[in-house]
């Protein structure tokens, strides 16, 4: 086939192009539709296409690209920061022109060819292909129909939404406004808050910066609309994982319904603004199939894939990377069971070896700032409430029916000797036990137990002191704290992944025992016999065309069913306490960023959130990250800096919060003390209220619509202290950007959803 061949598949790309050319003229919007793609597939495909894997079904490798490609970005960033390189306008619109022509000429190349396809059977007729061999058709439309389904559902589920739910949406605004604004990682949050070194995972960030400036996207709409795009996203690449594992279309389709619209994770993400740990979740499939094929076919490109992946995983989330190294264990001790030898170590060593060289200079970053202090204080030990068990999340929305579910699957998988059953429910187990370390003490006495019978009955004296040993590890003698870095939460909020995979691959099991075997009444197998049937197979052997055709338009039919059931009800999924900001703060934080100097300093309420930080609880938490203006309360990095930075800020919010009806003198102090200037109070009510301050000499309203009212601070200014930074150590942004364009692009109204910061059933 030659390179001006032009194929069915050829003028497809050709009508891609084109849209996409229209896509480019049509504002911020389009062009975010045309380079999300580009940067979520593009690298990943350049690299994957020169591996081995190339021979893979298309969505294993659409999750390995993207796998690849949410590794690639921060890596990237990495080494630039590390070398002190900034990625300026020109370099990256460089970058995405090179690499938006190296994908088409990729893709031209590799669609030049026809698709294999299997010989025709005599009258037309093809014979089944085997498992995992294509997707027909029908099997894609529906894909195609339940992947929309779900995307319509995450945007209906965001459409009323001002500003992102909660709390971690807030710093990873301000961690995108710093990524974009330097071009680089967010090693450093200056100007906005004097936190240096800092040891939070960031490859989201750099990723959704990267997207902001090329398409000139809002930050508002950035972090609301791409996050629904990559959780919708979710359901394709366990899709694809379900696949590899499986080797079955059938697999894949269970997975994307139950990811996309029948359980309630990832859905639920939104509501917590867990944009990270979603990147990171997105990036595990793409990386437990590269392992898998590394250890099955050992090329070198396949270890290649591993590396960096591992790497990129490390920069996105830290914990998901601990899931995934929890996975890729199970996997590498089957294929060690089935070998009856330690195959691979040198490579599996060698990738392992490649991924910390990748992220030497963020590794050593954590040694020193997270990891050392909390061996000196004995920090990694956690418990308490911060790790309690929540039966409340695990069997919320339609958790109960699913894992019930994923275990008939499990059975039915384990039943046939299926090994994707069994590395699901391996995973889980280490999950649970990663989660609650304590089960060791009572899982090892047991094993310990029949390790010591078959020891005694084989005479074999060294596993007989290896069964005493792990009868020692018994919780009488030995207890284990749990871990700070793994709570019940993010294990929970996590497991829909070995779920949708293990109903996934039950449906695929059910469909190829009861399709074949289905019986059709006799008067319609009578009427199908007057038929014409191909000469080349006896009668008996090849059914009347159209009984596969009803039954994959009925099982077609049902899942549609299930899928338009479960998104109806996933609507609502919002957690009305988690919703801080309304439109009536949009339109106050639009005003502040045009008619407030830049180093304005805000006065707001805010409420307690984990130990030692606090959160605001109206839209005037989201003045640093959207208008650079400082207040009282910081998004809750701020935690990072200084020592006494962060306790000049505690003492303050401590104060604030202390303030009883009398005491308003003590409070008009401390205002003045700490020089604040304006005081922001949105509908959401707080500790502090306008009463207070209107109508007392020194406080003006300078802003007043829809319950959200702007005081200004005219009481006179104290004597002037030694220059010093705001709030003993910070600054006020110079020559940054203010950005008043990263409000919401339009005042939206709040949606009502359950209740709780934690999510519940009902």
């Amino acid at each position: 086939m030659t390179a001006t061949t032009l194929t069915a598949r050829r003028r497809a790309l050709l009508a891609v192009l084109l849209c996409a050319g229209v896509l480019g003229l049509m504002g911020p919007l389009g062009r975010m539709v045309l380079m999300f793609p580009l940067l979520l597939l593009a690298p990943g495909y350049l690299i994957e296409r020169r591996s081995a894997s190339r021979d893979l079904p298309l969505l294993p490798r659409l999750t390995l690209w993207i796998g690849l490609s949410l590794s690639l970005w921060p890596l990237l960033y990495l080494w630039l920061t590390t070398f002190g390189l900034r990625l300026n306008d020109p370099l990256l619109w460089l970058l995405a022109i090179l690499l938006a022509l190296g994908s088409m000429a990729a893709a031209w190349h590799d669609l030049g060819s026809p698709p294999p396809n299997l010989p025709p059977l005599g009258g037309g007729i093809r014979l089944p292909p085997p498992a995992g061999a294509g997707w027909g058709g029908g099997n894609i439309v529906l894909a195609l129909a339940l992947l929309l389904l779900t995307l319509w559902v995450r945007l209906e589920q965001i459409k009323d939404l001002a500003l992102p739910a909660w709390v971690d949406s807030v710093h990873h605004a301000l961690m995108i406004r710093v990524a974009a604004e330097q071009g680089a990682a967010p090693f450093s949050l200056r100007p906005y808050l004097p936190v240096d070194d800092l040891p939070y995972h960031w490859g989201y960030h750099v990723l959704m910066a990267t997207l902001m400036r090329l398409s000139g996207l809002d930050l508002v709409t950035l972090l609301l609309l791409p996050g629904q795009i990559l959780n919708t996203l979710a359901g394709v690449v366990v899709a694809g994982l379900a696949h590899y594992l499986w080797r079955r279309p059938v697999a894949a389709l269970g997975a994307l319904l139950v990811v996309g619209l029948l359980a309630i994770m990832p859905a639920y993400y939104v509501s917590w603004g867990r944009y990270t740990q979603l990147s990171g979740l997105l990036l595990l499939p793409g990386l437990a199939i590269a392992w898998a094929e590394a250890l099955r076919g050992g090329q070198r490109s396949h270890w290649a894939l591993v590396s960096l992946q591992l790497a990129g995983l490390s920069l996105v989330h830290f914990r998901v990377l601990i899931f995934a190294l929890a996975l890729l264990a199970v996997q590498a001790s089957l294929f060690f069971w089935q070998r009856g030898r330690l195959a691979r170590v040198g490579m599996m060593l060698l990738s392992s070896l490649t991924a910390l060289l990748l992220t030497t200079p963020w590794l050593w970053l954590l040694a020193r700032r997270t990891l050392m202090p909390a061996l000196a204080s004995n920090g990694l030990a956690g418990g308490g409430s911060y790790n309690d068990f929540s039966s409340g999340l695990l069997w919320s929305g339609q958790n109960e029916w699913l894992v019930g579910m994923a275990l008939l699957a499990a059975l039915i998988g384990l039943g046939q000797r299926q090994q994707p059953a069994l590395i699901m429910l391996l995973w889980a187990g280490v999950l649970l036990i990663l989660s609650n370390p304590w089960l060791l003490t009572y899982l090892a006495p047991a094993a310990g137990l029949v390790l010591l019978l078959w020891a005694i009955r084989g005479r074999n004296w060294p596993a007989g002191i290896i069964a005493l040993g792990l009868l020692l590890l018994n919780p009488w003698l030995v207890a284990l704290p749990y871990l700070w870095l793994i709570t019940n939460d993010v294990v929970i909020i996590s497991l829909f992944v070995p779920l949708a995979v293990l109903i996934g691959g039950g449906a695929a099991l059910c469909w190829d025992e009861i399709a074949p075997r289905l019986r059709w009444p006799r008067i319609l197998r009578l009427s199908a016999s007057a038929l014409p049937q191909p000469q080349s197979l006896p009668l008996r052997s090849v059914r009347p065309l159209w009984q596969p055709r009803i039954l994959r338009l009925s099982a077609s039919a049902l899942l549609l069913g299930l899928g338009l059931w479960g998104g109806l009800a996933q609507r609502s999924v919002i957690n009305q306490v988690t919703i801080l900001a309304t439109p009536a703060d949009y339109a106050a934080l639009t005003w502040v960023a045009s008619h407030t100097p830049s180093d304005a300093f805000f006065l707001i309420n805010h409420s307690g959130w984990l130990p030692g930080s606090q959160r605001g609880v109206d839209g005037g938490w989201w003045l640093l990250p959207l208008t650079g203006r400082q207040t009282t309360t910081p998004p809750v990095l701020y935690i990072y800096g200084d020592p006494a930075y962060v306790a000049r800020v505690q003492a303050l919010e401590q104060q604030l919060a202390s303030y009883t009806p009398g005491n308003e003198q003590a409070l008009f102090d401390l205002i003045v003390r700490e020089k604040i200037t304006y005081l922001y109070f949105g509908p959401n009510a707080g500790t502090l209220k306008p009463e207070i301050f209107v109508g007392h000499p020194g406080f003006e309203v300078v802003y007043q619509v829809d319950g959200v009212t702007i005081i200004a601070v005219t009481l006179p200014a104290p004597a002037p202290d030694p220059p010093t930074d705001r709030q003993g150590a910070l600054a006020p942004p110079r020559g940054a950007a203010d950005w008043p364009g990263w409000c919401c692009a339009a005042p939206q109204s709040k949606r009502d959803a359950r209740s709780g910061s934690r999510l519940h059933p009902g």
